[in-house]
């Protein structure tokens, strides 16, 4: 298995960094796809990305990952290529995890309709979350927040590899 973090200026990097630790120790190959090389946090954390978003094949990836934060939330929203990165996982039935903010992209788009998810409050778009740090339904995995990052993380082991592996490696890092 093999996913992505989409990385791009104003993201909260612990969202994005935590959750790449943590799927890195699983086992899961896990790229930082960047719109840029290097990447400013809304913290003004700086970090490099391992590729950039126009030079990779999305097919080669089982899980997109969108990270929360703002303007970070704001800008892939408005990115053309998230949008049809977004469409082509629908479409070949692959996993989409957002966290924080970002699951607002989804609710935007109509894909979290008549599906439990959860997401920062605020940004359920009329919509009603479940009580939960993280939900997994279907294809879509949704965290609440950093604070919910392990759950989220967890889930997506638990969908990529098995909940066997999410156990051991929660237990690992002394969760």
């Amino acid at each position: 298995m093999k996913s992505m973090i989409i990385v791009n200026n104003g993201l909260e990097e612990c969202e994005a960094l935590l959750t790449y630790d943590l799927l890195y120790r699983a086992g899961i190959k896990t790229d930082l796809v960047g719109f840029e090389k290097e990447i400013c946090s809304s913290h003004e954390v700086t970090f490099k990305a391992h590729k950039l978003l126009d030079e990779i094949d999305p097919l080669d990836y089982d899980c997109l990952i969108l990270p929360g934060g703002m303007p970070g939330t704001l800008n892939l929203e408005n990115d053309e290529r998230v949008q049809k990165l977004i469409d082509l996982f629908v479409e070949k039935d692959r996993y989409i995890a957002a966290i924080c903010a970002a699951p607002s992209i989804l609710l935007h788009k109509g894909l979290l309709d008549h599906r439990k998810f959860v997401c920062f409050p605020g940004f359920e778009s009329g919509k009603t979350p479940e009580n939960a740090k993280a939900v997994r339904d279907g294809k879509f995995i949704t965290g609440k927040g950093l604070g919910a990052a392990f759950e989220f993380s967890y889930e997506i082991i638990k969908a990529l590899v098995n909940e066997e592996k999410a156990k051991e490696v929660l237990a690992k890092v002394q969760y």
